[in-house]
């Protein structure tokens, strides 16, 4: 399963969603970043390298919150979303295209390295070794993620339904199981076992916020041709003229915090 979705992800195109992802795809709310606060992550001074950065919805956040952050990104349309978003903002990230695997970054000279939605991508192999490289002695690792749930007739469901209508690679449920692992085969070696937090929060959308945050996933916008997005898109906005101008949609939210050893 996870050399099938490293090889999915090659044949995700995120430069087609960049304006979408700017725009709709605001990341984690603010409870997420005072949690990571009290376990030691995005310090003021603190240098934080972001793998797979997008379009900067950890970096950011951390630089506003004074830490020295770095992100990287093979998607070049993502990139210079980031830095018009930072330069829009005043703030200063510093922003590579670049493979997470092999960032050609110095050697030990991050406090925190981060991964948004973004390590199941990676081959975990080369990138715990690079990720290794690039900490400092006792880093942070942290990966994580965020999920919105699909509840028994939520719109979320809804909205699921019809994604996978568009596109044979969707599972039409998102997997709401919460388990437990102790250290992963790949961080063996270089990490100490993770320090994990899982939590639930509901989200609010306006219409037109859900139609573009579902326009620049994975599913719809970096995978489907132009004329398949525009009719989904049509068919989603269809499907949500019965529901309420605004409405809140159930997300999952994971961390697993690894320390270098």
């Amino acid at each position: 399963m996870g050399q099938r979705t490293v090889e999915y992800a090659k044949r995700l195109n995120w430069n087609k969603v960049a304006n979408d992802y700017l725009l709709y795809r605001n990341g984690y709310p603010a409870s997420f970043f005072s949690r990571l606060k009290k376990l030691g992550i995005g310090l003021p001074k603190q240098s934080i390298l972001d793998l797979g950065t997008g379009t900067g919805a950890l970096a950011i956040p951390f630089a506003q919150q004074g830490a020295l952050v770095t992100g990287v990104d093979p998607a070049e349309g993502q990139i210079e979303a980031a830095y018009q978003r930072s330069r829009v903002m005043g703030l200063w990230v510093n922003l590579l295209i670049s493979p997470a695997e092999d960032t050609g970054l110095p050697d030990h000279a991050y406090d925190v390295v981060t991964a948004s939605m973004c390590w199941g991508y990676i081959d975990k192999k080369t990138g715990a070794a690079e990720v290794s490289r690039l900490l400092k002695p006792k880093g942070l690792f942290l990966i994580s993620s965020i999920h919105w749930s699909a509840e028994d007739g939520s719109v979320a469901e809804k909205t699921n339904d019809l994604i996978a209508s568009y596109n044979p690679d969707y599972g039409k449920k998102n997997s709401t199981e919460d388990k437990s692992y102790g250290l992963p085969e790949w961080a063996e070696g270089y990490f100490k076992r993770p320090i994990r937090e899982n939590y639930v929060e509901a989200i609010s959308f306006s219409k037109e916020a859900w139609l573009g945050r579902i326009r620049a996933s994975k599913w719809i916008g970096a995978s489907l041709l132009p004329g398949e997005v525009e009719a989904f898109d049509r068919e989603h906005r269809e499907l949500l003229k019965g529901e309420p101008e605004e409405f809140q949609i159930i997300h999952r939210i994971k961390m697993e915090i690894f320390q270098s050893v």
